[in-house]
């Protein structure tokens, strides 16, 4: 009898842990951090990963397994990341750069590198000459990598390469006399004399205590190429602290840790403008990677009467509701954005000089040329547009009885005389 208790409780106890685990799957109960980046480095097939993925409980045992590897054998599960000196973090898109991998994954040899920048900062010049014609200014930010400031700190297996592509572009821009600032190099003459490190332990991008005198810096060189009169950055409160968010703490989050790693006080300032009764309020256009999207997004974007990011020149975020958080090749009317604007800015970092500006000086003269950032693209909007919208779509199918053709012969011919009505109106405003 004592026996068939014993079995009975022992029941009892493990359908309560198996019912807890599917409450929590189904409802959620208890609030779980959820996990940033990628997941654990754990692949599908084991009984640990089907565990994770099916119950409420799985960011817990992702993060605790990635606790215990990370502390007992000093592994990152996450293959993106790598530590090295002083517990600094590393993202392989950037090691791949400095070590020269990214360069022979793209070209043969330097000099193949060196003929394709030559052809890209001959467009960059084409489109800038177009941008003139139009009322516009054009500056080019070269963002600093953590891998070329402090290669100091690598990991050991990682050497920097003597050919740095991005060191190649500066040198061509200043031959050029295309406007720019240069905070790779300046990044790297300061670093031993600011009283905080540039980049943070945990993250990849410039530290948020960097980003106010950048954009100083920034709205110096537009008031001496562009002639504008700027406001000027203030720091209010330096706000040190142990707490970081955002980009200083990215390559920490993606690590998915059970706890936090030990990190060395940083500033997190707030900034305002000073003297800015009667100043300009240009319109800017930019296009950059995630260097520029944390400084537009920061208070730099409070100087201009409204911004535009083409992200990746791919993605669509702006000060503007009407383009916010769409697809670039999908908006109908991006040339608005770039007859609106007064400066465009490029922003971009070390690795994404072998996809130069991600197409950026084509899209220009293709807008120009033909009122569509893809043509293609374009009609194939229009066409889902048609097939969306009732009232178009059902007119669409009485033409087609009308004129004895197909449905999608009738739809195509109305995307395309939409398109040309559009077109007419994006190279002809009133």
């Amino acid at each position: 009898m004592d026996g068939k208790k014993h079995f009975i409780i022992q029941f009892v106890i493990f359908a309560l842990v198996f019912a807890a685990i599917l409450l929590q799957s189904f409802t959620h109960l208890i609030p779980m951090k959820p996990l940033g980046g990628y997941d654990n480095v754990e692949r599908p097939d084991t009984w640990e990963e089907r565990a994770k993925q099916n119950t409420g409980f799985r960011e817990f045992f992702i993060r605790n397994y990635n606790q215990v590897v990370y502390s007992c054998f000093r592994r990152i599960t996450n293959d993106n990341i790598r530590e090295g000196a002083n517990r600094e973090l590393y993202l392989m898109f950037y090691l791949n750069d400095v070590t020269g991998g990214m360069l022979r994954g793209y070209y043969a040899d330097e000099e193949q590198a060196k003929a394709a920048a030559r052809e890209n900062v001959e467009e960059t010049l084409r489109m800038i000459d177009t941008l003139r014609q139009h009322g516009k200014e054009f500056l080019f930010v070269f963002a600093p990598s953590k891998t070329w400031v402090y290669p100091e700190n690598m990991p050991q297996r990682f050497t920097a390469t003597d050919f740095t592509y991005q060191e190649y572009y500066i040198e061509l821009f200043k031959e050029n006399g295309i406007p720019h600032i240069d905070f790779l190099n300046y990044f790297r003459s300061v670093k031993d004399t600011v009283p905080y490190p540039l980049f943070t332990r945990a993250g990849t991008h410039w530290a948020q205590w960097t980003i106010p005198w950048v954009a100083d810096s920034i709205l110096r060189k537009m008031e001496e190429f562009a002639h504008y009169d700027l406001p000027k950055v203030q720091d209010v409160d330096l706000c040190i602290t142990r707490d970081y968010t955002d980009k200083d703490r990215e390559l920490e989050d993606q690590m998915n840790l059970l706890f936090p790693l030990s990190k060395p006080p940083m500033p997190k300032p707030s900034f305002h403008y000073t003297d800015t009764l009667g100043k300009d309020r240009p319109n800017l256009l930019v296009v950059g990677d995630s260097y520029a999207t944390q400084l537009v997004v920061s208070d730099f974007g409070k100087v201009f009467n409204h911004w535009d990011f083409w992200v990746y020149n791919r993605d669509l975020r702006s000060s503007r509701p009407r383009f916010q958080w769409r697809k670039l090749n999908e908006e109908l009317e991006a040339i608005d954005m770039l007859r609106d604007a007064d400066i465009v800015m490029a922003v971009f970092t070390a690795p994404n000089y072998y996809d130069f500006m991600f197409g950026f000086p084509k899209s220009v003269q293709n807008l120009y040329r033909t009122g569509f950032f893809d043509e293609d693209q374009a009609l194939n909007t229009l066409v889902e547009m048609i097939k969306t919208d009732s009232l178009w779509y059902n007119a669409v199918v009485k033409q087609a009885e009308t004129r004895n053709i197909t449905v999608d012969e009738a739809v195509y011919a109305n995307a395309r005389y939409t398109l040309e009505l559009k077109r007419q109106r994006n190279l002809n405003p009133q």
